[in-house]
């Protein structure tokens, strides 16, 4: 796995993740996810969610880590 995707996925593109996970409190959602866990990217916001991740399971997450967007 490369850069929470795998090489052989259709999203799978250097530059487009690197976009996605400097973007902040961006929720990155894929089939090729395979982990359990989310992973925090590294600008602390932005979140690769396991695969089979709803929206609302990212949101509850979110809330429970104290990782939403600031109002």
């Amino acid at each position: 796995m490369y850069n929470h995707h795998d090489p052989d996925c259709p999203n799978f593109s250097e530059a487009g993740l690197a976009a996605a996970q400097d973007a902040h409190f961006n929720d990155i959602f894929c089939d090729c996810h395979r982990y359990v866990e989310p992973h925090v990217m590294p600008n602390g916001t932005a979140i690769a969610w396991p695969c089979g991740w709803s929206a609302e399971e990212a949101i509850a997450w979110r809330v429970a880590h104290d990782l939403c967007r600031p109002s």
